[in-house]
């Protein structure tokens, strides 16, 4: 591999759109149907967040619109997560597996929409994660429902990230509305790369 082709993030190896290996999953027809054709910079902000607010070792952790899986993987890596990754797209699962197995890392999928994810599904585990995944204003509602979901199933966190989209601003407020205890965090680094957007977060109340 070139350093032209791959970079080195938050513990993680992460291979550009041109890196031949990616090249060649999509020359044998993966080929992402949803936005899932490369790694999306606001993954970084929520790997920001969890490393200065680290989970319990061990959590189980969904990515949820997971795409390459960079996100469930930086949980396994650093908190050793048993983490499952569900995206609309089956054809994500090739380059999460890709990722998975260049940072000899665990990491398991299923091919699910949000609205397929029941209560006693999202009970299953203690964070959920997604990020760059509220870009349609029917996802901002699949995904109001779903947090709708989580919280009955007393999922512990629940952390996503976006770039500020009309969607995503949306969602944010109907949740703060909905769960007083929600927040909105304006979030910004500039390294690995320059990301800005926030986080909702929404914790079981205590």
């Amino acid at each position: 591999m070139t350093q032209t082709t791959f970079r080195q993030a938050f513990g993680l190896k992460i291979l550009n759109a041109a890196h031949p290996k990616i090249r060649s999953l999509k020359a044998k027809g993966f080929q992402a149907e949803i936005h899932g054709n490369k790694f999306w910079n606001s993954s970084f902000l929520v790997m920001d967040y969890l490393k200065r607010h680290p989970i319990p070792k061990g959590s189980k952790v969904l990515e949820i619109g997971c795409g390459w899986g960079l996100l469930g993987l930086f949980c396994a890596k650093h908190f050793d997560a048993r983490v499952t990754g569900i995206d609309a797209d089956a054809n994500v699962a090739a380059y999460l597996e890709l990722h998975a197995d260049l940072n000899r890392l665990a990491m398991g999928f299923e091919k699910k929409s949000f609205q397929q994810l029941t209560t006693a599904y999202l009970s299953q585990f203690d964070l959920i994660i997604g990020a760059d995944i509220c870009f349609w204003d029917d996802l901002g509602d699949q995904l109001f429902n779903l947090i709708k979901r989580a919280q009955r199933g007393g999922v512990s966190q629940i952390v996503i990230a976006d770039p500020c989209r009309g969607p995503f601003d949306t969602l944010a407020t109907r949740t703060e509305q909905a769960f007083p205890y929600a927040e909105r965090v304006a979030a910004g680094i500039r390294r690995p790369a320059r990301a800005t957007g926030e986080l909702l977060i929404v914790k079981q109340p205590r």
